[in-house]
């Protein structure tokens, strides 16, 4: 075994629009944040810099909340953490998240102090917040180190790359490039032409081109190795970050690269525990339908790469959602068909729909849904979740009336109703409710009183309502609720 230094791995985290990217961004005198919708990363990347003749691997994972399982990971693979936070903002629930991960992951990390040339800040009052979470910096007698800087004008970035290096000199950082392989995978996607990708960071082992390698289930031989600038490789040795094209399928985010024919050491896997605190927004309903069936939402997602895929399906509860099918790359004819079978809403994340393609899912009359920014499409996924769980939460009731009696004339069956509160009109919409169940949203074909077309009865009135579903099951002592939608005008 043959170790020898290797760069060291940092990943960057912190609450959403606390300057992340645009900290790296800066690092790397390029402009990533200015390529991503809304102004946050969407996914995790891995980019390398040469800092006085010694390089540095940077992972920049996103500060949205949907992407805590991204965040968490990488904290385990990492050296350092960067954790971000704004001068001028203070700490933000995902930057209590990420002190969470830190402090779990046992990684030594820096607090960086963002946004310094910015009106209102108030250091301090930042600094006495995370004591709160017993992150306690240096000037209030910790051992927390604090570097200020501004990403916009770069101001502290050269102090924050020399303290950077300064603590991975003492943790004296190595690896056997003679090793086996391992790897592990920060993303993955497919490409139309490419096939399938995975950006990985080597940790012990030298990944090589036409090298047989495994992924889990996945097999692939790898025929172009490149860096996060599309430059060609050769070999990557540890501590590097690196994208794969030759993969047999699309690799878990997490999951580990191996060379075929290497004989490896089983590690015991540790299932990961819920964490307290952490909630899920949909794992205690149970939505009963009007027969005692499970009423589910189908749903099909597609996402551009597989980590971004995997914080969709973080947050759909499978109580409460059928996932009938999710995988990365554009939506095709084939899970169309299966949408207007399954009747299901095709969600597609961060990719272009073709017009083909979406005018075959309206002539299957299937729902198609795009989405750039995450925290967007979780918001709509839930408002969608609690409409199935509250079917009124939008509505006004205008009317309530019971059902008093039940006869037939000339063939139809007539409710015989009494007005409690409100009125029923004949264009209302309609529940009809048996105890606290909606059983049916009828629609009135006739309204009378006595022998007489009428249009509303009023409260404490009485009348007879026909309906146009002929074998509309009612009984003596339902309700009878007319509404409006909220948003309806009068």
């Amino acid at each position: 075994m043959a170790l020898t230094p290797r760069p060291p791995i940092i990943t960057i985290l912190g609450h959403v629009d606390h300057g992340k990217t645009s900290l790296l961004d800066y690092i790397r005198k390029t402009n990533v944040q200015g390529k991503e919708q809304g102004g946050i990363t969407q996914h995790i990347g891995a980019y390398q810099i040469d800092y006085k003749g010694n390089k540095i691997t940077f992972i920049d994972t996103p500060g949205h909340a949907a992407f805590n399982k991204m965040r968490q990971r990488g904290s385990q693979i990492t050296d350092i953490v960067i954790l971000v936070v704004a001068a001028n903002d203070g700490v933000k629930p995902q930057t209590i998240e990420s002190i969470r991960y830190i402090k779990e992951s046992k990684v030594p990390f820096l607090v960086v102090m963002n946004k310094i040339d910015v009106e209102g800040i108030r250091i301090d009052d930042v600094k006495a917040q995370l004591a709160e979470h017993e992150v306690i910096v240096q000037d209030f007698g910790g051992d927390v180190e604090v570097v200020e800087v501004s990403a916009k004008t770069g101001k502290g970035v050269d102090k924050l790359l020399e303290t950077i290096s300064l603590l991975a000199e003492l943790q004296e950082l190595k690896a056997d490039a003679s090793a086996p392989l391992e790897a592990v995978v920060v993303e993955s996607s497919r490409d139309p032409r490419k096939g399938s990708l995975a950006s990985v960071i080597v940790q012990q082992g030298t990944l090589s081109t036409r090298q047989d390698i495994f992924i889990d289930e996945i097999q692939g031989r790898v025929k172009l190795l490149s860096d996060e600038n599309g430059k060609s490789l050769k070999e990557v040795f540890p501590g590097s970050p690196a994208e794969i094209v030759g993969l047999k399928g699309a690799p878990e985010v997490g999951s580990i690269v191996k060379e075929q024919g290497k004989e490896y050491v089983e590690k015991e896997v540790v299932e990961e525990e819920a964490v307290a605190g952490e909630v899920n927004e949909w794992a205690d309903f149970d939505i009963e339908g009007a027969f005692g069936e499970k009423i589910k939402m189908n749903l099909i997602v597609k996402a551009d790469v597989k980590g971004t895929l995997e914080a969709i399906e973080q947050n759909i509860d499978p109580d409460s959602v059928n996932l009938i099918s999710a995988g990365v790359g554009p939506v095709t004819e084939g899970e169309l068909e299966m949408a207007e079978t399954s009747n299901a809403l095709v969600i597609a994340f961060n990719l272009k729909v073709p017009r083909k393609i979406k005018n075959f899912a309206k002539s299957l009359g299937v729902k198609v849904k795009e989405y750039g920014i995450i925290y967007h499409l979780i918001e709509d996924l839930q408002k969608q979740m609690l409409k199935i769980l509250e079917p009124t939460i939008d509505e006004i009731t205008t009317g309530e009336a019971e059902i008093l009696q039940i006869f037939e004339m000339k063939g139809d069956k007539i409710a015989g109703i009494k007005v409690k509160t409100g009125e029923i009109k004949r264009s209302d919409l309609l529940h009809l409710k048996r105890g606290e169940e909606i059983i049916a949203n009828p629609v009135i074909s006739g309204m009378k009183h006595g022998k007489e077309d009428i249009l509303v009865i009023k409260t404490k009135n009485e009348g007879g309502l026909t309906f146009k579903k002929k074998k509309l099951d009612f009984q003596v002592g339902d309700i009878v609720v007319a509404y409006k939608i909220e948003d309806d005008e009068d």
